[in-house]
This record gives C-alpha cells, sequence and structure tokens, in this order.
C-alpha cells in the first residue's frame, strides 16, 4: 500500500541516522538536546510496510525456534522495503517490542540490532492483541503478520480487524517441521510450552498419520480463510531456506516492485 497523505503532512521525528537527508534535520531540538533529529512526513511514495510478530511462548519452539527464523525473515524483506526507501515498522504481539515507522537506507543497521533483541517471552493471546493493533493503528499499511498461529480462539477475528481498517495484510505461518509431521513413537506426556498443561499421548504409526492429517485441515482452514478476504497465505516451515523465501515467494507477492 502506498504512503498516505500529502507530501507535507509532518508525522513525528526520531534520532538522525547516517544517510538521512540534512535539510530534515530540526535544529531547534538540535540546539536545545545537542542531539540531531529528523522530521519524519508522511508522502505519497513508498510503501507502509508493519510486521506484526507473534512472540509468545509456543514461538520459541523448535530447531531454529520459530521466532529466530521469522525474524530472519523479517530482517531479509526490511531490508528490500528500506534499500526502496519504503517505510517499516516492527510490532511484537504483546508489545513489548516496538520499531517505530522509519525509512531509507540510513536506518538498516538499527533495524537489524533492534531485531537481535526481539524474543518469545510472553503469553499471547493473537486474536486479541491483532484487534488490538487495529484499534491502535488506523491509517491503511501493508502488514505483514508472522505466527504459527496456535491460539486457541483463532485469528479471523483479528484479522478482519486489521481488514476492516483498509490494512493489506500477508499472513506467513511459521511452523517447524516437528509440528507439521513428527516421527515420534511411543508413550509420552506432552506440555503445552505456552499454558502448561499436560496430557499423556500413545503415538504409533496410525495416531500419527491421523495427526498430520489433522494439521493439514487446520492449515487449509487457514489458508481458505485467508484466500476468501483477500489475503495472501504463505507457509514457512523453518526449514525453507531463506533463499527460497526471497527469490521464490517474494516475487510471487509482487509487493516490492
Amino acid at each position: 500500500m502506498r504512503k498516505g497523505g500529502a507530501s507535507v503532512e509532518f508525522s513525528d521525528f526520531r534520532t538522525y541516522a547516517w544517510g538521512d537527508d540534512f535539510r530534515l534535520i530540526d535544529w531547534n531540538s538540535f540546539a536545545r538536546l545537542d542531539r540531531p533529529f529528523v522530521k519524519v512526513f508522511r508522502d505519497e511514495e513508498g510503501i507502509v510496510l508493519h510486521f506484526l510478530l507473534d512472540c509468545s511462548l509456543s514461538m520459541n519452539w523448535g530447531n531454529p525456534p520459530k521466532v529466530d527464523y521469522a525474524l530472519k525473515v523479517i530482517a531479509a524483506f526490511g531490508y528490500v522495503a528500506s534499500v526502496g526507501f519504503n517505510w517499516v515498522k516492527f510490532q511484537s504481539l504483546p508489545g513489548s517490542f516496538t520499531f517505530p515507522e522509519t525509512r531509507g537506507r540510513g536506518q538498516i543497521v538499527n533495524f537489524f540490532r533492534f531485531l537481535s533483541q526481539v524474543q518469545a517471552r510472553e503469553r499471547c493471546h493473537l486474536n486479541e492483541e491483532l484487534k488490538r493493533y487495529a484499534e491502535l493503528n488506523p491509517h491503511p499499511s501493508l502488514i505483514f503478520v508472522l505466527t504459527d498461529a496456535l491460539e486457541p480462539t483463532g485469528i479471523e477475528g483479528g484479522i478482519k480487524s486489521l481488514l476492516a481498517r483498509g490494512h493489506q495484510i500477508v499472513f506467513l505461518h511459521v511452523l517447524s517441521p516437528e509440528e507439521v509431521s513428527p516421527s515420534l513413537l511411543g508413550d509420552f506426556e506432552i506440555e503445552d510450552r505456552e499454558w502448561g498443561t499436560r496430557i499423556e499421548v500413545s503415538l504409533d504409526d496410525f495416531s500419527l498419520k491421523v495427526y498430520r492429517e489433522t494439521v493439514e485441515g487446520w492449515k487449509d482452514s487457514i489458508r481458505s480463510f485467508c484466500l476468501s478476504h483477500q489475503v495472501p497465505y504463505v507457509f514457512l516451515p523453518t526449514s525453507l531456506s531463506l533463499e527460497e523465501v526471497f527469490f521464490r515467494q517474494l516475487p510471487l507477492l509482487g509487493i516490492f516492485k
């Protein structure tokens, strides 16, 4: 989605970074604080790209952890967006980690440094967090939602809330291969990493077959919901290389042209 508003509409201040236009420095702030800040304007050029990352405890599972994989994907997409002089913003769900809306190559290092600090460490009702984000961000943008979608109440209500605000959404479904097609056999006690509930299970070839079919049905239901609301759905197993994401999935989305 293109940046909205007039080219002279003031938006915010942010710290000056190498590569920023000297003409945007606010010299009054510099005189008072002895630190350079630049004025941020909303204009009609460039994509407004928001990354919403599920940072619930379930995202901290897998090898590599799903959150680490998702952060690498965000770094790659963010780099492309910044080089193209598009706007980038990051928000964890829940909102412990926020990178404000910025643009330009001068912000790439800051963006990477910020991403290196993000962790998945909280319980999260994803549906409610998406609804809250929609309420707090009324200006239409292009939103990448990265999540494992392991939300008991689903994600449909939150996605609808974002769409109602005029946002365009790309849904990136991040799962570990072990979650999609486990190979464990035997008797186990399984604990929900996020909520702490436990169940005892006996896994044999038949039960694993039923599990895999159930997971595929669950993924298909999310995909069908997304497509019925014109939301691109991309399944990203953590075994998928960034090269495949970058050179196969990204061109299909047709965002950065």
